[in-house]
């Protein structure tokens, strides 16, 4: 157990609209009744990190009701525990966000109060299960002053590889070069957004960073220290993605219908944990089919649901068709409706006989509320 580690996770920006409108990335709804954010949560809470911080940049309301006190990560405790953290401009180089040093900034008290030596400093918006006591290990070990979580993307297209940034690595496993997000990647090792570093070494590489106006943490400290830091990496071999688009997001959605990808991510040995809602199970009429489907609790299912991630309290009337598609919270269905390749926030109304068909390589979405 990590007792001498803190956790970090810098929810992420990145803008999908229209569903994160509404929301910040971290928050958006996963396989049913997940938020992307469980699973970093999830994976520290389970290596005995108990004192983790959550710093939000904006639309922060969706989050915040989510992990509220920590409580299905058992971080409500009285020392430490979870603590949500929303930005501080007061702390901020002229006053507005331009990058996650802003926000690292912003949190600077919290980072100095905590105790512990080590820090793992996460973005909020990736998917994986991994033990992170086994990468805190490894760090102290071979004498890092950074360690880079990676996974080696060999055999995927260049457009995909571009999307994250990428690593050069020796035989020893010590990062030599770095590129954010390349058009042409010269590697295929791409970082996942997580680095476990002492604490020490962190505020000292946000206050310089900050004094001098720079605003990227991997772009303004670690690129431009490469030389003066011992930077190596750690392999991640298990499934793990960035939720960065709306592609990305309805990918990966679809994918926890795989069951091999699904047994990986929720491993009993290390649970995925979320918010728990005391709601009805699920009812089926009499003429319902649904074939390889997540259906969460809640829903009323009286037509065909194929291929789909439903998240709780949808109500599918008799007669509807749904295929390849992600319908959130307690969006409704009406007769005879038929819906292929979309992807639907919460609350939405779909009237009866309307049929709506994206595609797998850019699914329809439509925003909480709307009603066609």
């Amino acid at each position: 157990m990590r007792r001498d580690t803190m956790g970090i996770i810098l929810t992420s920006n990145d803008r999908i609209p229209p569903i994160t409108d509404i929301r910040a990335n971290s928050a958006l709804p996963i396989a049913g009744r997940y938020r992307i954010i469980d699973f970093v949560l999830s994976c520290m809470a389970n290596s005995g990190i108990t004192n983790i911080g959550v710093a939000t940049e904006a639309n922060y309301s969706s989050l915040m009701d989510h992990i509220k006190s920590g409580k299905p990560w058992d971080l409500d405790r009285k020392n430490w525990g979870l603590n949500i953290l929303p930005p501080n401009l007061e702390k901020v180089s002229y006053g507005s966000i331009k990058g996650n040093i802003d926000i690292l900034a912003g949190i600077s008290d919290f980072i100095h109060r905590s105790q512990q030596t080590y820090v793992i400093l996460s973005l909020g918006n990736s998917i994986y299960n991994i033990d992170f006591e086994e990468v805190v290990k490894n760090h102290i070990e071979s004498q890092a002053d950074v360690t880079i979580l990676y996974k080696d993307m060999k055999g995927m297209p260049e457009r995909e590889i571009s999307r994250f940034t990428t690593l050069e690595l020796d035989k020893e496993n010590r990062i030599t070069d770095i590129e954010v997000q390349p058009y042409y990647p010269k590697s295929s090792m791409a970082s996942m957004d997580v680095y476990v570093m002492e604490k020490a070494l962190l505020e000292s590489i946000v206050d310089e960073c900050s004094a001098r106006g720079d605003r990227d943490f991997v772009k303004d400290a670690l690129v431009k220290k490469m030389t003066g830091l011992r930077i190596y990496g750690y392999e991640y071999t298990g499934y793990t993605d960035k939720i960065d688009s709306l592609k990305a997001y309805y990918r990966n959605n679809m994918n926890f219908l795989n069951s091999d990808i699904r047994r990986e991510l929720f491993n009993p040995k290390n649970p995925i944990y979320t918010k728990t809602k005391d709601q009805s199970p699920t009812k089926y009429g009499s003429d319902a089919s649904v074939q390889n489907s997540f259906i969460s609790d809640g829903c009323v299912i009286e037509g065909t649901v194929i291929n789909s991630v439903l998240s709780r309290g949808v109500k599918v009337a008799k007669g509807a068709v749904i295929k390849n598609s992600i319908i959130m919270q307690d969006s409704v269905i009406e007769e005879d409706v038929e819906l292929s390749h979309v992807v639907f926030d919460k609350e939405v109304d779909i009237t009866k006989g309307r049929k709506l068909i994206g595609q797998e390589s850019y699914p329809l979405a439509i925003s909480k509320g709307t009603k066609i």
